[in-house]
């Protein structure tokens, strides 16, 4: 729709004299335009006697609204009627003012600038001082009557400036772009010349009848040099313009304040304060106390040494004890029971896992069900369907730029590349069409299709540069093609750009791959399609079989048909739920390799083989596999107990839940093993141990001994990781909270079966050790232990590790290597707290995909070649009565409209794009329905036999042009009356825009707006949505920000129309992504209530275990604290963002953490040494067991770093390394020091 506005320049020739007519009149009519008669006299009179009195009063009243300077004297007074003199007739008059309905409908909305083009206008055509500023060139028809082809316009060079400068700023609603860009044709640069240029130029606007040649002058005494009005200025009774298009009239302050982040270093001001204070005082702290634990030593020198200690375990520890040592017996003398009874469990739970519901949609993966996005998106889709689906194509060309008409075009915009795209979108047109499958149309989204109508092609929603070539797509022409272009991008609703369905192809989502504005250097061209979207499952089966055929054709056409010039991205709705579970089977692999790598260690590890010629009697590869296989049953029964709950798991879940609670199920065995070997091999230390028991009653009470001294212990752990990830459930991650409630359930059966089932394998396995069968083939029986050294068969084995452990103990607590390892951690904590403020926030969705995944590729390409980001839409809820003009304000951006309108807010934070990341201002149903009802003889027709609806279009003699009422009370009839409104509505809607009538309503707001028609067809509005964009978004900050943004705008914009309208209404920003970003609004303190209330429980559990003794729970919190710190500190030194994921990992590390320290803890709350010898008592008891038994058997961690996706390599494998190091660092190196130093403290006090 080219609005050239050229608007009929009817002229008069110039022949010398000053003060005179160079054009007047209308003399012929040339290729259908009617051309000005040549002049060379002095202005005549406006009014002759010819014309009657009634026709005198619409002249003067057509130039009293169009002209009116022309009505005035040198001092500004109204000239008398008959005394208005003109170079123009009343006829041109009335045409003339015809012509400028278009301008109306165009620049309407800002009277100044309206002012500014109707002026120089007037001026050109009926100024009497025409001659100063106008020369014509006549031509002659072959009748021999002579007339005017051409003018010379000579316009001061301030008022085509400021002309420019009072329009640049008006808008078209309906699409968010400046209207003066459809003003302007194919030029480069929508400035002053080509403005003025576009409207009287033959050769590229169809509506001029004269060519005018508009000539920026620099003088004023031979110029057209009136003053052109200011935007913020207004005429007479003119309404001023608004805010929306005219920023000097919005309000000051509204640019939004980012606060200023104090930094040191670039680093955090509060977190470099509170790291370099934590340090300096608690190494004071340590300092202090170790002088006074080194005086104190020195001091007790001379004093004997007590060889045993008084402390015997107290009530609540012994009942601990007791209760496990009872289990322990019972399973260790019925294991075949035991073993039944855990294969019957998981017999009953098989049918849960037959009826599991697996999932892989990315909404219900990311996206809490109770969400605040979540709802406003089941809310969005209620009212106004689901936003639809995108098949969307990224052809980047490596090619060369070009020059034409000295300027520079990207390899997008040559030739072969626009030919190319055409090629390939004529392909995806024709999916189906050879082999009877869905085609395009049947799952297109066509948003001028009428309910039930049969789908057509030229319906369907396109994007992309072939758009721009109507019609001739398939021939293009070398010489124009760019031309072509280059209009459509100025203007993409013009009447040439325009495509089939009602719309034209937005330049931003056309091209791609270019810096800031400069669109012309683009080397990337889209294709897009959008595609319908439905709720129910059943009615996207021929969708997902059209974006299958979709993948495969392009899959084909990357492999076999691209020219080596094109790189190919593409993607569909279905993509990324396809590729994230053909992925997670893909993970099986690395895992599948840890679980081997473990396995084997274990099997190697598990026993205490003294020599090789007893390997086959000491190794315990049974109790190995059925381990392991304990494992796994537990895991089993967690997948049936969600299965029977109707919990959704996720194939991740699966892949990584068996693999972390093997490594953290693994080691109760091996304490346990060890324990067991200890206890056999020190059963003389036991005062109810008597060498006469029967086989029999020795098994029972070496497992009873065995189990009510470990058995606390793994509770603790046990119970602890349980909490944690309880507590991980109340995330707002559904995949993470799945992933939470599967590891609760797997550690919750693990640990029964553990002191069951494992029990009775190590059990049966005692009995075969006892008997000297060997391993695995426990009917072959070794006579002999060792035939060599038959006497020491018997001799119980130390491993290296647990030999390692009493110099390593006596070297740790050594003063200066303790006031050491106190810096040395301390420091650690502190550079942690230090980097923890700089940790980012967000999860990327390339995580989740290998980067040879096309799906990545297409990701990719959204982020650095996209140049307009997604849509957002501002949801009004019904409640307003849009009838009264008080709600209407609180809504529109136009004339009269509030300074904080829902429209004015939205428009006035696009204007800082860069902070509240939107990029147009939205579009606005209001103000283009109050434009469409005000272009009378435009845009609306009804049916005169039946008052129905009539196409702007229609020239069916039944229809008519309506006779829209206007609300007199306000603003001059601005706005229609009420009963108008109600009326005339429904018709807005239906109106498809046309070259004549832009402001139709159907393309762009028909699925927009929901009304509701009373009996008697009067339409009440209810709920309806403003479309905005978002700018591009490549990063997690972005989209978090865009969701920030999105909300605290819609949430003043709902305060704004409460205190004006007093009517309690919602205004919600709804956009795509934001069910998947919103939780990280509140991601820092989700993450600190979530750590505060693991760190609460396992405090507690601790606490209650140990039966309340203060100093090891403390111990443990404090470990468990640091180990924490430290963690988040390597988020930040390896690159791992904040979110669910890592906040679950986090979580979980306190569990892991309590598991490295609670064994040392308990052991040493139940040594027998005195006071300053209970820490090394308690390395060397369960030391070597923390090594062999948690840290190496994590070990096979390594191979996740080999995983396909980032997702397992960073949030697992990066993490879990970490913690396993951070945990044994803490747990063997700093535990033992801070558990000896509060030791002293203690005993100080006790003192």
């Amino acid at each position: 729709m080219k609005y050239s506005i050229t608007l009929l320049f009817f002229l008069s020739v110039w022949c010398g004299a000053q003060a005179a007519c160079r054009m007047r009149g209308e003399c012929a009519t040339v290729g259908g335009f009617v051309k000005p008669c040549p002049a060379n006299f002095e202005a005549l009179p406006l009014l002759d006697d010819d014309i009657s009195e009634e026709q005198a009063r619409e002249v003067i009243q057509v130039l009293l609204n169009r002209c009116p300077n022309l009505a005035l004297d040198e001092e500004g007074n109204r000239l008398p009627d008959n005394e208005i003199r003109t170079c123009c007739t009343p006829s041109q008059i009335l045409s003339m003012s015809e012509s400028l309905n278009m301008a109306d409908g165009v620049l309407g909305r800002c009277p100044a600038c309206l002012r500014n083009f109707a002026r120089q206008i007037c001026e050109m055509n009926c100024s009497p001082d025409q001659s100063r500023f106008v020369d014509v060139r006549t031509e002659t028809t072959d009748a021999g009557i002579e007339y005017v082809n051409e003018i010379n316009y000579r316009v001061h060079e301030d008022f085509m400036l400021d002309a420019h400068s009072s329009c640049s700023g008006v808008i078209v609603p309906q699409t968010g772009m400046p209207a003066i860009n459809m003003m302007c044709g194919n030029a480069v640069v929508c400035d002053a010349d080509a403005w003025f240029g576009f409207t009287g130029d033959t050769s590229s606007n169809p509506l001029a009848p004269v060519q005018v040649n508009f000539l920026r002058w620099p003088t004023t005494e031979d110029s057209m040099n009136v003053r052109a009005l200011p935007c913020n200025e207004t005429y007479g009774e003119d309404l001023p313009c608004s805010c929306v298009d005219c920023m000097q009239t919005c309000p000051s302050g509204t640019e939004p304040v980012l606060p200023e982040i104090c930094t040191v270093l670039s680093v955090n001001c509060i977190g470099f304060s509170v790291g370099i204070t934590f340090f300096v005082l608690s190494v004071i702290v340590f300092i202090i106390i170790c002088f006074l634990e080194l005086r104190s030593n020195r001091n007790s020198d001379s004093k004997p040494p007590s060889n045993i200690s008084n402390s015997e375990p107290n009530g609540v520890i012994r009942l601990f004890q007791t209760i496990f040592a009872k289990i322990g017996g019972i399973s260790a003398s019925n294991p075949v029971l035991m073993i039944m009874f855990t294969t019957w469990v998981v017999f009953a739970m098989l049918f849960g896992v037959l009826n599991l519901n697996l999932t892989s949609n990315p909404i219900e993966l990311w996206s809490a069900p109770d969400s605040q996005s979540r709802e406003n998106l089941n809310y969005f889709n209620s009212r106004f369907g689901p936003f639809y689906r995108a098949a969307q194509v990224f052809l980047t060309f490596d090619l060369e730029s070009f020059d034409v008409d000295n300027v520079t075009y990207g390899p997008a915009f040559r030739f072969e590349a626009v030919q190319e795209l055409i090629r390939l979108e004529d392909e995806i047109i024709n999916i189906g069409r050879d082999d009877g499958g869905v085609t395009l149309e049947q799952v297109c989204y066509a948003p001028l299709r009428a309910r039930g109508a049969e789908p057509r092609l030229e319906q369907c929603t396109s994007m992309s540069v072939s758009v721009y070539f109507g019609d001739d797509r398939n021939d293009l022409n070398n010489n124009t093609y760019l031309s072509d272009i280059q209009a459509c991008i100025n203007n993409h609703f013009a009447l040439n750009c325009l495509a089939s369905w009602g719309g034209g192809s937005e330049p931003e989502i056309t091209f791609g791959g270019y810096e800031g504005d400069n669109i012309l250097s683009a080397n990337t061209l889209l294709i897009n399609f959008p595609i319908t979207n439905f709720l129910l499952e059943q009615d996207l089966v021929p969708v997902l079989e059209w974006e299958q055929k979709f993948i495969d054709l392009m899959q084909d056409y990357i492999a076999n048909r691209k020219p080596d010039y094109v790189s190919v991205a593409f993607g569909t709705e279905r993509s990324i739920e396809d590729e994230i579970q053909r992925v997670s089977v893909a993970e099986a692999v690395p895992i599948a390799i840890s679980y081997v790598l473990m396995f084997i260690y274990v099997v190697a590890s598990l026993g205490n083989v003294r020599s090789c010629k007893t390997w086959l009697v000491d190794s315990k590869i049974v109790v190995a596999v059925g381990s392991i296989v304990v494992v796994i049953a537990a895991i089993f029964c967690a997948m049936g107990t969600m299965g029977y709950a109707g919990i959704v798991l996720t194939l991740l879940a699966i892949n990584v839940i068996p693999f972390f609670v093997l490594s953290i199920g693994i080691d109760n065995v091996f304490l346990m093993v060890n324990t067991l070997h200890d206890i056999q091999s020190d059963l003389k230390s036991y005062s109810d141990y008597n060498e006469n028991m029967s086989f029999e009653r020795k098994r029972r009470f070496v497992f009873e001994k065995m189990l009510g001294k470990v058995g606390p212990s793994i509770f603790v752990a046990s119970v602890t990781q349980i909490t944690c990830f309880a507590i991980g459930s109340l995330a707002n991650f559904p995949a993470v909270v799945t992933f939470a409630i599967f590891a609760s359930i797997s550690l919750g059966f693990l640990f029964v079966f553990q002191i069951t089932t494992v029990v009775a394998l190590l059990s049966l396995d005692y009995k075969r050790a006892s008997q000297n069968r060997f391993d695995v083939l426990c009917c072959i029986r070794k006579k002999i232990l060792d035939d060599e050294n038959p006497l020491h068969s018997d001799t119980p084995y130390v491993s290296v590790t647990k030999r390692l452990m009493k110099p390593y103990a006596k070297f740790l607590l050594r003063w200066r290597v303790k006031i050491f390892v106190v810096i040395v951690f301390m420091l650690m904590v502190s550079v942690s707290v230090v980097l923890i403020p700089q940790i980012e926030i967000g999860l990327d969705q390339e995580l989740a995909l290998p980067k040879d995944s096309y799906v990545y590729t297409y990701l990719q390409a959204v982020n650095e070649l996209f140049r307009l980001g997604p849509p957002v839409y501002f949801v009004l809820k019904g409640g307003l009565n849009f009838t009264d003009v008080t709600h209407q304000n609180s809504i529109c951006g136009g004339q009269l409209c509030n300074d904080n309108s829902l429209f004015t807010q939205i428009f006035l934070a696009a204007q800082h794009s860069h902070i509240t990341h939107i990029s147009k201002s939205s579009n606005s149903w209001l103000d283009d329905f109050v434009d469409w009802t005000s272009l009378r003889g435009a845009c609306c027709k009804f049916n005169t036999t039946d008052g129905g609806f009539c196409q702007s279009t229609d020239t069916s003699p039944e229809c008519a042009y309506c006779d829209i009422e206007r609300n007199q009370d306000f603003g001059n009839g601005l706005r229609p009356s009420k009963e108008a409104f109600q009326k005339y509505i429904p018709f807005f809607l239906q109106d498809a825009p046309t070259e004549i009538c832009n402001k139709g309503g159907l393309a762009s707001y028909s699925g927009s707006v929901n009304y509701v028609l009373d009996s008697e067809g009067r339409a009440t509005v209810h709920d309806t949505n403003f479309m905005a964009y978002h700018v591009p978004l490549g990063t997690s900050l972005d989209y978090i920000n865009a969701v920030k943004y999105g909300y605290e705008i819609s949430a003043n914009i709902s305060t704004a129309i409460r205190e004006y309208t007093g009517v309690e209404v919602e205004v919600f920003a709804y956009s795509i992504f934001y069910v998947y970003y919103e939780q990280y609004l509140t991601m820092w303190a989700d993450t600190f209530s979530s750590i505060g209330y693991s760190l609460i429980g396992a405090m507690i559990l601790c606490l209650v275990a140990s039966g309340f003794n203060i100093l090891t729970t403390f111990a443990i919190l404090i470990n468990v604290i640091m180990v924490v710190i430290n963690m988040m500190g390597v988020m930040y030194i390896w690159n791992i963002p904040l979110n669910a994921v890592s906040c679950v990992n986090l979580i979980v590390s306190i569990g892991i953490a309590v598991e490295f320290c609670s064994h040392i803890a308990y052991a040493f709350a139940l040594s027998k040494e005195p006071p300053g010898h209970k820490v090394q008592d308690a390395l060397q008891s369960v030391g070597s067991t923390i090594i062999t038994g948690i840290t190496l058997t994590n070990i096979p961690i390594v191979v996740l770093a080999f995983s396909y996706t980032e997702i397992i390599e960073v949030f697992f494998f990066r993490m879990f390394l970490s913690l396993v190091i951070l945990g044994f660092l803490h747990g063997m190196v700093f535990f033992p020091v801070l558990l000896s130093y509060l030791e002293f403290l203690t005993k100080k006090k006790s003192d």
